[in-house]
């Protein structure tokens, strides 16, 4: 079994600055790497799934890679509508195969007994939407060409699905009906991980079970009723992926440790 922590929209900004005045997007940030070590079960992999940064700047991209080497972590990037391609490849190290320069960042990495993670990058610079141009997908479908019998999770920032949250869903993914008839083709793609949202979602698409992370800065308000922008109170929170064979099975959890108790119940059955 391989367990993935998923680490999604961290926004971290420049050392000492607030966001909105109101959350320390980088202590959050550190506080999430925290679980890689206080986890009774240390996670195989860990994926950063975009809007590593907030405004894509030099200084924040500083302090999240001073994080990242406090805290030890390897961990995989992925371009978020927040980050600026140069810059994260300047600041965090990433595979050989992920291009240079203003190139879209994706990259693929096999990982023990044949899986393989397939990075797909669905940003545009200036855009707070996603696009997944014909350049993009034919990379896509033609990595997953070159094994069809090895199970895959494709990872990338926007979800290829609507949400029902109005505010969220106008910033889509431009080629997303185009995605799902390439996973429809390839079955061997277990799941498509995604960020953007700021909450824990799950929909099908091309036949593929696909899940957002939730934040570990800030959650976006559940309003499906058309309201605007509005974020929560909840804590910070990742997504763990337990990934057995052709299976994923998907939990969130807070980022800091809210306690625990054991009902009475359980107590009798234990004496």
């Amino acid at each position: 079994m391989t367990v993935i922590l998923q680490i999604s929209d961290p926004h971290v900004l420049a050392d000492g600055h607030v966001l909105e005045g109101r959350i320390d997007t980088a202590a959050r940030f550190a506080e999430a790497l925290q679980l890689v070590k206080n986890s009774p079960r240390t996670p195989d992999l860990v994926i950063l799934s975009g809007d590593l940064v907030n405004n894509g700047s030099e200084a924040e991209y500083r302090n999240l890679a001073s994080i990242l080497e406090r805290s030890g972590v390897h961990a995989l990037p992925v371009m978020g509508n927040h980050d600026d391609r140069e810059r994260l490849r300047q600041f965090l190290p990433t595979p050989a195969r992920s291009g240079s320069g203003t190139e879209p960042l994706q990259y693929v990495v096999d990982i023990p007994d044949g899986r393989r993670i397939i990075v797909l990058d669905t940003t545009e610079p200036g855009l707070h939407s996603g696009v997944l141009d014909t350049l993009r997908l034919e990379w896509l479908e033609d990595r997953l060409n070159e094994h069809p019998n090895a199970p895959t999770i494709v990872v990338q920032h926007h979800p290829p699905f609507a949400s029902g949250i109005g505010f969220m869903d106008q910033y889509g993914l431009d080629g997303a009906i185009a995605e799902a008839e390439i996973l429809n083709r390839h079955p061997q793609v277990c799941a498509v991980l995604c960020g953007h949202l700021h909450r824990p979602a799950v929909s099908t698409v091309g036949g593929i079970m696909t899940i957002t992370a939730p934040s570990c800065a800030a959650q976006v308000a559940l309003d499906l009723v058309g309201g605007g922008t509005a974020y929560t109170g909840e804590p910070g929170m990742v997504a763990w992926h337990l990934w057995t064979g052709q299976s994923v099975v998907s939990h969130t959890s807070p980022t800091v440790d809210l306690g625990s108790w054991v009902p009475a119940w359980a107590l009798e059955e234990r004496t």
